[in-house]
């Protein structure tokens, strides 16, 4: 830049002596140029330097001035468009780091060799798709999204319904990736890429309680028992464990067919729980298969592959849900398919696409019944009504599953958008508790439905998005903002509007309904 400005002074001061050669360089951009004063030419042989010419110097010169005004301005604009690049380069080598620093470890312990990566980068998506491109698309995108234009449902701020950071929980020092109530609502654990299983106490402290380590990698997933007791936690150790939480104790460890990606407790089994891995393995594990104690030092070992129940998928298993039948799970794959397997059978009994890309689905979930705890009989569950699906094409899928799930065809009722969730793991969480519940008619009492859930997503910018889904509308009712980076997953409590948020800004923020002020808010 330096450069140019010398060059337009020098050939300023060459200009106004006449007969000097006036000649510069540009060379910032690779440019030779040799600028030199016209003469013009009357007659054969004869020049002429007279005031007939002057005007024409003159105005040779002011064009000179204007082109090289013209460049310097270009090239200010390029210079812009450069350090722009470069700040989303660092912001995107950033973001990778957290997707590659498993695969490093894994070749630092062994050299094992992995065709991909849990979630990959799309090679047809330039750096600009996967990284935020500006706040003001951002704020574009959350704006018509709450326009009006969500499912062509009009929008509107419900200031009752608004909701606030109520405290943040600090410890972890790496991403957290993944963050669950436990079905009484009195512990939240989180999962991270420090590799750590941390616990905390909502109640009395809002503290943490427990720093569970055993994983060597980070931590992909997180379920716990249906009495709470019991935290299960996946990775991409290729293991999952599970934790005492009264001791405070790894009580198993198992080993995966590949990273684990998802998992889940059985809901009529306590002793069964369910995994998805990158090796597109869905598995189901009984933990009283083997022990997982060595009897002569009361240590704990990873115990082989069991061999209860491992279905073959065609493609990564990204998320999973255990129907409350205690037969069928359910699973979103890296290749968009929702599919529906009968354990006992050991197999694939439907398949579902929404998306006729077949982008990958990142998260799948449903509600949780605040009977969960105690509901036991197979004669007596009742199945949410609605399913979320997180999709890498910007899009949150909301179905209506019928009146018997997951037997009944699901039916898309709602697409929500103005998120981020392109090529990231993002997570989903609905709230079916006080105010807000959704179900099917119960098939022994005939329930009515009440008429709307909530509807909270992650996304790959810095904020959570919170929806108010109805039966025929949805609204954006809220965007969340507090973090400083990517909110990896969110979660509801099990009986109050009180929302869990993760980061890799390796912080969770916890969040409940605003305090009523007497004046409106907008949310943006």
């Amino acid at each position: 830049m330096a450069d140019i400005f010398q060059a337009v002074a020098i050939n300023r001061r060459a200009t106004s002596v006449p007969g000097s050669s006036g000649i510069f360089q540009l060379t910032r951009f690779g440019m030779d140029k040799s600028v030199k004063p016209r003469q013009s030419t009357l007659g054969t042989g004869s020049t002429v330097m007279g005031s007939p010419l002057s005007t024409s110097s003159l105005t040779s010169s002011s064009d000179r001035d204007q082109q090289l005004e013209k460049l310097l301005k270009e090239n200010k604009q390029l210079k812009q468009k450069v350090d722009t690049l470069e700040k989303e380069n660092i912001t995107l080598k950033k973001s990778i780091y957290d997707l590659s620093t498993h695969y490093a470890s894994t070749i630092s312990q062994g050299g094992l060799q992995y065709p991909s990566l849990p979630y990959v980068l799309d090679p047809e998506v330039s750096a600009q798709d996967v990284i935020t491109k500006g706040q003001d698309l951002i704020n574009k995108a959350v704006h018509e999204a709450a326009g009006g234009t969500v499912d062509g449902a009009p929008s509107s701020t419900r200031e009752s319904k608004t909701f606030e950071i109520k405290y943040e929980l600090q410890g972890h020092t790496g991403a957290v990736y993944s963050v669950e109530f436990s079905p009484h609502g009195k512990l939240l654990a989180s999962g991270s890429f420090d590799k750590t299983v941390r616990v905390w106490d909502t109640v009395s402290g809002q503290k943490e309680i427990l720093c569970l380590k055993s994983h060597s990698l980070n931590i992909s997933d997180l379920s716990w028992s249906i009495d709470s007791s019991t935290l299960l936690s996946g990775g991409y150790d290729s293991t999952c464990k599970t934790w005492d939480i009264e001791s405070g104790t790894l009580s198993g460890s198992w080993e995966t067919k590949g990273f684990v990606q998802c998992l889940g407790w059985d809901f009529v089994n306590a002793h069964v729980f369910y995994y998805g891995t990158s090796r597109n393995v869905l598995g189901m594990i009984d933990v009283r298969s083997a022990s997982s104690t060595q009897p002569e030092n009361n240590e704990f070992q990873s115990h082989p592959i069991s061999p209860d129940v491992q279905l073959t998928n065609d493609a990564m298993i990204n998320s999973l849900y255990v129907s409350r039948d205690g037969i069928h799970v359910i699973t979103g794959d890296s290749k968009g398919a929702v599919k529906v397997w009968d354990v006992r059978a050991r197999k694939c009994v439907k398949e579902t696409i929404f998306d006729q890309s077949r982008n990958p689905i990142s998260h799948i979930t449903v509600g949780r019944r605040m009977t969960d705890a105690t509901r036991r009989s197979l004669n007596d569950y009742d199945e949410p009504r609605y399913m979320a699906i997180n999709s890498y094409d910007n899009v949150l899928r909301v179905c209506d599953r019928g009146l018997d799930p997951p037997k009944s065809d699901m039916r898309l009722v709602h697409t929500l958008k103005g998120f981020k969730n392109k090529n990231w793991p993002i997570k989903a969480s609905f709230y079916t508790g006080k105010e807000y519940n959704a179900s099917i008619p119960s098939r022994l009492n005939n329930a009515v439905e009440e008429k709307s859930v909530l509807l909270a997503t992650g996304s790959a910018d810095p904020y959570a998005y919170l929806y108010n889904i109805g039966e025929n509308s949805s609204e954006l009712m809220q965007r969340l903002e507090g973090h400083t980076d990517r909110v990896y997953a969110v979660n509801f409590h099990p009986t109050e509007p009180i929302l869990a948020s993760c980061s890799a800004d390796s912080t969770i923020k916890v969040w409940g309904p605003a305090v009523s002020r007497g004046k409106k808010k907008n949310i943006m």
